[in-house]
């Protein structure tokens, strides 16, 4: 799935969302986001986190964009680089 386009996440963004987690020795299983979205360079912008890359990267630009990437885009943006990802939960 990757390399194909941005995904579109249900998680708020804020840059500090990690902070809280990244205590030495632990581990967070599906860490849930932020109640609300911040961005010290858009402070009035509602954003959502994006993951993984796009098919317009080439690997001199995004060496970087990788699955687990993580990227912002304002909620009422879309481009041709930006998709969704179907999740299926089956239960036991």
């Amino acid at each position: 799935m990757g390399g194909n386009v941005w995904q579109w996440c249900a998680d708020w963004y804020r840059p500090d969302a990690y902070a809280p987690r990244a205590q030495p020795g632990t581990v967070t299983r599906n860490p849930q986001g932020p109640p609300d979205s911040f961005d010290p360079a858009e402070a009035g912008a509602a954003k959502r986190v994006l993951r993984g890359g796009l098919y317009l990267c080439t690997d001199q630009y995004c060496a970087r964009y990788l699955v687990g990437s993580r990227g912002t885009s304002e909620i009422s943006s879309g481009t041709s680089n930006l998709g969704f990802r179907l999740v299926r939960s089956v239960s036991p």
